[in-house]
């Protein structure tokens, strides 16, 4: 009956995410004590164990520490910002816009594939607003893809280029030439580039959200 009393103890656990081998063994050493007391009095073994058990749940309840709710949506907004920032300095590496139409096409498809994990893994702990803020950095990135996507067709005889890079923090540059019969002449036009200040208002309001849960949290314990 030990064995028995401990599976449902590890696995009682388990689904709450509590660990630690003496926890165990001391609510198994309990129950154990509680089902032994129940037998002598002559109760079946069947709700003896029903009653030996019957309080497990609730004390490995109580010792799961309770999680910030807008962790995910403040880690969404960490990353947002870190790509956006990334693709702002990659622009003084890499100013070919066949660059950007690789990456952003990545990075709508990583948001979108972020989407379907967590509504996977977390389906029994869902919560709007990390769908919210998914939908708008998604939303941002497309809006930019789209915006720049005429000129990933830019061409023209050998010789003709483009240059792409940020003004900080919301417009694109592009420098182009077709003429390549002279090398010094550039064209120059402006791109709006909305994924830095999406992604800094989205980081900062969940800041604020994750920041004032935290505070709540301590408060309780």
């Amino acid at each position: 009956m030990r064995d028995k009393i401990e599976k449902y103890i590890s696995d009682t656990m388990k689904s709450y995410g509590v660990s630690g081998s003496a926890i165990k063994n001391e609510l198994a050493n309990a129950c154990c004590d509680e089902y032994n007391m129940q037998v002598e009095k002559g109760v079946a073994p069947y709700e003896a164990y029903e009653a030996a058990v019957a309080n497990v749940e609730e004390i490995v309840k109580g010792m799961v520490k309770p999680g910030n709710r807008y962790a995910f949506s403040f880690g969404m907004g960490v990353l947002a910002l870190v790509i956006s920032v990334g693709e702002m300095l990659a622009s003084l590496l890499a100013r070919n816009i066949y660059f950007y139409e690789a990456e952003m096409l990545v990075v709508c498809a990583g948001w979108i594939v972020i989407a379907v994990l967590y509504a996977v893994v977390c389906r029994k702990s869902l919560r709007w607003y990390n769908f919210v803020v998914l939908g708008v950095l998604l939303a941002s990135w497309l809006a930019s893809l789209f915006i720049i996507f005429p000129l990933f067709f830019f061409n023209g005889p050998p010789g003709c280029s483009q240059h792409f890079e940020f003004i900080f923090p919301c417009v694109f540059e592009r420098r182009w030439r077709r003429d390549w019969f002279s090398p010094g002449h550039y064209e120059t036009d402006y791109w709006f580039y909305a994924n830095f200040i999406i992604a800094l208002a989205t980081f900062a309001a969940v800041l604020v959200l994750y920041v004032h849960e935290r505070a709540k949290i301590k408060l309780r314990g």
